[in-house]
């Protein structure tokens, strides 16, 4: 059973979140980045039904599967 330490949250602004999705989307998308792209993605739906941001989770072997741009943008702190 994975600990609390094999997961990561992120509070992604607007901005980096739309970002962070393009840059998958252009690599690869849900094909290469399934279990990422489908969290934010899904988190950018949620906001455009305007509902309020919530934590991004991924597992750490997900989170460093990404390219460093997007662990970048993800690892930002909102504005």
């Amino acid at each position: 059973m994975p600990d609390e330490f094999d997961t990561l949250s992120f509070r992604v602004s607007p901005e980096n979140l739309r970002g962070a999705i393009e840059i998958l989307r252009e690599g690869g998308g849900l094909a290469r980045y399934p279990q990422a792209y489908q969290a934010l993605v899904l988190e950018r739906s949620r906001r455009e039904l305007l509902a309020p941001p919530k934590e991004i989770h991924l597992a750490r072997g997900v989170f460093d599967a990404l390219p460093h741009s997007v662990q970048q943008l993800l690892a930002a702190e909102p504005s």
